[in-house]
């Protein structure tokens, strides 16, 4: 419990965590008014000419798959929606905040995590929409940030973080256990204090807090379910690494809330891979 205290105290006094950009606070107020206009929201986008720029290259990606070329934010905003268009801004922001700086930790490779973490983001899309969900796009944030308190502990933590690394290397667990062996602190809650200091959906960050241990009886449990059922078929389709080498087992009630029994898994998978297909163009944008 005091390792657990002292972890996050460290955490509140790094001023180097960083935040996410203005623009995204203006977004989100802007985006409470029903009256506001795509240009509006346009306008907001280009006060920041570098994630302008980013959001332009993924929407003419084969993400999204549009036969003609989208010039402007206003444009992409009227044939995408605010909350997509949202939901990239938040993409592009997270990846510049954090895949730029190395980790220093020999063994755990940045570039795998990343492609786990879009790979996670793109398997929660997926089963999102098979299970008709009408979050596709906010599945497809919660599962990439889901372990973005590792992140926070390799850089900012990176003794602590080394130590989790290596022991659950060496007695084969999750990292998540060797975390709560060892500190009694996890990614779940280290990911869950950055979620809520940028001030995401609380949707989004119970789905960052809960991930491993999703219940029933939590708000917003249908997100959490569907990225801790994201997250554990990724490891076992072998995309990317998380940080350590091991599969759990799905939870009976996630994989019976969501209904996956009648969902043929032959489908399951080729709907994922079809989307981490598309999403890898996230590793390109920055």
């Amino acid at each position: 419990m005091q390792q657990k205290k002292q972890i996050r105290q460290s955490l509140e006094s790094i001023s180097s965590i960083p935040t996410l950009p203005v623009v995204i606070e203006k977004l989100t107020r802007l985006l409470q008014n029903p009256k506001t206009s795509a240009e509006e929201i346009g306008k907001a986008i280009t006060t920041d000419q570098a994630l302008a720029s980013k959001v332009l290259k993924l929407v003419n990606s084969a993400f999204y798959g549009f036969p003609g070329k989208i010039s402007t934010i206003t444009h992409a905003i009227v044939i995408l929606g605010f909350s997509t268009v949202k939901n990239v801004v938040l993409t592009a922001s997270i990846f510049d905040a954090f895949r730029k700086k190395g980790t220093g930790i020999e063994g755990f490779d940045l570039e795998h995590f990343w492609l786990h973490s879009i790979a996670c983001g793109a398997a929660a899309q997926s089963i999102a929409k098979i299970t008709g969900s009408n979050q596709k796009e906010e599945c497809f944030i919660a599962g990439l940030v889901h372990d973005i308190g590792k992140i926070i502990l390799c850089q900012y933590l990176p003794e602590e973080f080394r130590e989790a690394f290596v022991y659950s290397r060496e007695n084969s667990v999750l990292f998540f256990q060797s975390e709560n062996e060892l500190f009694d602190v996890t990614h779940q809650e280290i990911g869950g204090f950055l979620a809520e200091r940028w001030n995401l959906p609380k949707d989004l960050q119970n789905a960052v807090k809960f991930h491993h241990s999703p219940s029933p009886a939590h708000d917003y449990y249908m997100m959490t379910a569907i990225v801790h059922c994201a997250d554990i078929l990724i490891r076992a389709l072998n995309y990317g690494n998380g940080g350590d080498m091991k599969i759990p087992v799905i939870s009976d009630n996630v994989w019976k809330n969501l209904g996956m029994d009648s969902i043929p898994l032959s489908q399951l998978f080729d709907a994922i891979n079809d989307e981490i297909e598309k999403a890898t163009i996230f590793l390109q944008i920055t």
